[in-house]
């Protein structure tokens, strides 16, 4: 048995193909044949929060007694979700169903997390069947069928995190996670970059955690920093873990305390609030070098160094020769091969390629109603830029979250000016108002009209 991956096609082959046309005997052989073929949709949870992430395996059965070659024609499409995929064996398994044996191929194995509440579709995968009977009529010539097989329409219950005892600094994260924090040396001169580095845990919806707020001590001044996100796919649910690296200074010497840092999330086993802190850090800021130190160290760097610039040249001329080498041998062995290659029939089921899953697009609007809510000026752009920075990303496909990072890969795949100058501005713009050394007097209502603006261009472009 042969499965394939194709792309998604809205010209599905005809019901019944055979060369007799449609009969009582086809339609009859049609039916007993889509009775021992099915797709089926199993999730781990049919009621959920929103922003609680589920697992959902899309299989196809097939009866081991008939001659079946599918083809997996269309993949599921999802609506108000966001999608991970998962790893999963090809199979395939085999089951016995009313004792007649069948053989379970997994088509798609995914993580799923609602971004809305309300009842949410998990889709329809469409398989299609090339299956060949014997003839009882002519045994020179074989009965062939192709049959489109599609799952039921299943649906999971999604509501709204409760209003009961919800955190003040509670921005929609879900899951289970565990925070902790550091910074790279507990003692700085006056002038110097420390760094605090954040580390947040656990499972749930990841993309939508941002940097926590952090109460700096009076002695300091603290810069944007960046993020990086290391993620596990191999299992459900989806762990991660987000380390946000922000670079502080010292204005004077002394001994300083980095409070607590605390984050908030809805834990949705034990379906409740829950907040969690670090540790305080102590810093002490030392004398300020001066200039001539930091001049020696560049020095000696320099000097230092130089009696291994030989090295650079040698190494460049060692990978040249390897490189040579191995295009030669490869070459020899390629004219050896070429001659005796066979193409083999062993049965093979092609996972789906990612290039063919479509690209699911976030229902913004949930977003901008509660941004529409939010007075505070910290804690809307705060949201605006998570929001402004998802739209990017979903645009290009990307999985970063910097967004000096993705303004770039922006550029590089639209070659569109006028949308990454508008996406430049507004970065800048959340940036200003978040981190400015003074209290800024922002019209929220403008801001949220140019972030709709901006989201809608974004889709519309892909």
């Amino acid at each position: 048995m042969h499965i394939n991956a194709q792309q998604s096609s809205t010209n599905l082959p005809s019901l019944i193909s055979n060369e007799k046309g449609i009969d009582e005997d086809s339609l009859s052989d049609v039916n007993m044949l889509k009775q021992k073929m099915f797709v089926k949709v199993t999730a781990s949870k049919h009621t959920v929060f929103v922003g609680e992430p589920i697992m959902v395996t899309y299989e196809f059965y097939t009866s081991t007694r008939i001659n079946n070659q599918p083809t997996v024609m269309k993949q599921p499409e999802f609506t108000g979700w966001s999608v991970k995929e998962l790893d999963f064996n090809q199979g395939p398994q085999f089951e016995k169903i009313n004792n007649e044996p069948y053989a379970i191929y997994i088509i798609r194995k995914v993580q799923l997390i609602p971004l809305q509440a309300g009842t949410l579709s998990l889709g329809n995968s469409v398989v299609n069947s090339f299956v060949q009977l014997l003839n009882p009529v002519d045994a020179y010539v074989t009965k062939k069928y192709t049959i489109p097989i599609v799952n039921k329409d299943v649906s999971v219950e999604v509501t709204d995190l409760p209003q009961m005892n919800k955190p003040s600094n509670f921005y929609g994260i879900t899951g289970m996670f565990n925070i902790s924090a550091r910074v790279d040396s507990n003692a700085v001169p006056v002038g110097e970059s420390g760094h605090l580095i954040v580390t947040i845990k656990g499972s749930g919806n990841f993309d939508a955690i941002t940097k926590p707020d952090i109460t700096w001590p009076a002695n300091t001044d603290f810069f944007e920093g960046n993020d990086t996100q290391h993620v596990d796919q191999s299992a459900f649910p989806v762990t991660a873990e987000r380390v946000f690296d922000i670079p502080f200074v010292g204005k004077h010497e002394g001994t300083v305390a980095i409070a607590p840092v605390r984050f908030s999330f809805f834990n949705t086993d034990a379906k409740m609030y829950q907040t969690i802190s670090t540790d305080s850090i102590k810093v002490t800021f030392t004398k300020a070098l001066d200039k001539k130190e930091k001049f020696d160290n560049i020095v000696d760097y320099d000097i230092s160094n130089r009696k291994y610039l030989w090295i650079v040249p040698c190494i460049a001329l060692t990978v040249a020769l390897l490189s040579l080498i191995s295009f030669r041998r490869n070459k020899k062995r390629a004219l050896k091969t070429a001659t005796v290659t066979t193409v083999s029939s062993v049965p093979v089921f092609v996972q789906p390629e990612q290039h063919y899953h479509v690209r699911y697009r976030t229902d913004f609007s949930v977003h901008f109603t509660d941004l529409e809510s939010i007075t505070d000026n910290k804690q809307f752009f705060t949201r605006a830029k998570y929001v402004l920075t998802k739209a990017v990303a979903e645009r290009i496909d990307s999985t970063q979250h910097s967004e000096e990072i993705l303004i770039k890969e922006l550029k590089e795949r639209t070659y569109n000016a006028p949308v990454c100058n508008k996406v430049t501005g507004l970065f800048e713009a959340f940036n200003l108002n978040l981190y400015a050394p003074f209290e800024t007097q922002a019209d929220l209502g403008f801001y949220l009209n140019e972030l709709k603006q901006a989201v809608e261009i974004l889709q519309s472009e892909g």
